[in-house]
């Protein structure tokens, strides 16, 4: 293993771990002019955290510690979230004057907590030893620090650990090699580095018996990447909702922390996940999203233009902190009736080839049909498709937005064959003056014109959209695990290639 970066000049810092009762090395060896260490104290210095948490840990389960910290008699906040770094910092101490967390803290992880109430959770004790590595004339040449870690919960011990630091300095590189076969002589394990605060305690998140640890799901604070096709339905609702939360929250985070002042990044992040929650429409009891995607537009609204105070009151309201109440409260949805009972490639799966079979079936009779219902029907149809690619895009986006396209253009070409415009035109004749009634008369001229030429290239193009469209439609089920791959090697056939795009 490579030695890390020095610690100061020509000295490196050497990371252990060892079993919390394991005897002490022995680090003198006069061969190698390694004298009996000296210890810095008489006594091992003492340190105790405190970590506070609401109820439902969510600041562990977000990867943050918060805690007071005594050392030595001194009193100080401390705020640990290094894999939220640099929205928030990766440790802040601010000297404890009351019991009150500080205004800081408190703003910095508002989106987090919303005024949820603290409690303390557990506690660490670490008594730390500090040897002094010399020569045989007592010449210094390193140190080594020794800390041993006791977590509880409630009083109750949970873990025990020990972390041994060996600043190099000075020292040979046999005087080295013989340092590290004595630590590993007691079973010490060199690291690259020490496991976070964050990591530590994540033992102190007390899931109840019987109950999904999951349950709880404070937005990440790194992406979570892809989820894999055969995803719970409420895996994907979970993810996607998680997914675009985070992105709100890291900017939301930037302006908090004083990284920027410019608040549009945050507006625009609540606008895109307003616009693309409906997704997800299709899964959920009708109205589910309803109050969330009017919050995330209006919080975007309110903060446009917003800055200094009036941006901080915003941010730290009611009314904008209750927006991730909903959003954690999404992450673990009630599904629509019938949803969630099989894998989701199978659900959606079922859906995009309904919606699939659909469209065909109404683009196909649209011309036929004895009224103008049938061209309506087709653009709702297309309409449907459209939300449905949108949907399966969350397990298979290649595939999925090749249908979407597909099903957009039939859609923009169907609205124009559509006669609800003309509907309009005619109903406001009644009651209309006589200029008026020339004018609309013109516009209804004109827009049957449009609609005629519209429906006469819906009909001259259909057989190689429908073509396409069946196409991309067995692509994406193919994917989805849904359709045999024979079924895709026969759409190609139906057309010439050389004309396909």
């Amino acid at each position: 293993m490579d030695d890390p970066l020095p610690s100061q000049k020509g000295s490196t810092v050497r990371r252990y771990e060892m079993r919390d009762l394991a005897a002490a090395p022995r680090f003198a060896n006069p061969d190698l002019d390694l004298g009996n260490p000296a210890m810095v104290s008489t006594k091992p210095a003492v340190c105790d955290l405190t970590v506070l948490d609401t109820a439902d840990r969510r600041l562990l389960r977000a990867g943050i510690v918060l805690a007071h910290r005594s050392t030595d008699g001194v009193g100080e906040w401390l705020m640990a979230a290094p894999a939220w770094a640099p929205q928030l910092p990766a440790e802040y101490v601010e000297q404890m004057t009351s019991g009150e967390v500080p205004e800081r803290i408190r703003i910095l992880l508002a989106p987090i907590l919303r005024q949820a109430p603290l409690a303390p959770v557990g506690t660490q004790h670490r008594t730390r030893t500090t040897y002094l590595i010399r020569t045989s004339a007592r010449e210094p040449l390193g140190s080594v620090i020794d800390d041993v870690f006791t977590v509880r919960r409630d009083g109750t011990l949970v873990t025990r650990y020990r972390e041994v630091d060996v600043d190099t300095g000075a020292m040979s590189r046999d005087q080295l090699d013989w340092l590290d076969d004595a630590l590993h002589s007691v079973e010490a394990v060199r690291v690259e580095r020490h496991l976070s605060l964050p990591a530590r305690f994540r033992v102190l998140i007390e899931e109840p018996a019987g109950e999904d640890p999951d349950a709880v799901r404070p937005v990440a604070p790194v992406s979570g990447g892809s989820v894999g096709t055969d995803a719970s339905m409420a895996e994907i609702v979970g993810h996607f909702v998680g997914e675009e939360a985070h992105q709100v929250l890291l900017a939301d985070l930037n302006v908090r922390s004083g990284r920027t002042r410019k608040v549009q990044p945050l507006v625009r992040g609540l606008r895109t996940f307003a616009a693309e929650l409906p997704v997800l429409a299709p899964v959920l009891p009708v109205g589910q999203l309803d109050d969330l995607v009017a919050a995330l537009g209006a919080a975007a609204d309110r903060l446009d233009g917003a800055f200094g105070v009036d941006q901080q009151t915003l941010l730290n309201g009611d009314d904008y902190l209750g927006i991730y109440e909903r959003i954690d409260a999404l992450r673990t949805p009630p599904l629509a009736d019938g949803i969630g009972l099989r894998p989701a490639r199978e659900e959606i799966g079922q859906m995009v080839e309904a919606a699939t079979q659909l469209m065909l079936l109404s683009g196909e009779a649209a011309p036929h049909a004895a009224d103008d219902s049938g061209w309506h029907a087709a653009a709702v149809a297309a309409d449907r498709l459209v939300a449905t690619a949108e949907l399966a895009s969350l397990l298979a986006p290649k595939q999925a937005k090749r249908l979407r396209e597909r099903a957009r253009d039939l859609y923009d070409e169907l609205v124009g064959c559509d006669n609800e415009e003309l509907e309009a035109l005619r109903s406001s004749l009644e009651g209309a003056s006589v200029e008026e009634a020339f004018g609309i008369g013109r516009q209804y001229a004109d827009l049957a014109e449009s609609r005629s030429v519209a429906r006469a290239d819906f009909v001259e193009h259909w057989d190689k959209g429908g073509r396409k469209l069946r196409r991309a439609g067995l692509e994406l089920l193919t994917r989805l695990g849904i359709a045999g791959p024979e079924d895709t090697a026969e759409a190609p056939r139906q057309e010439d290639p050389a004309t396909d795009e």
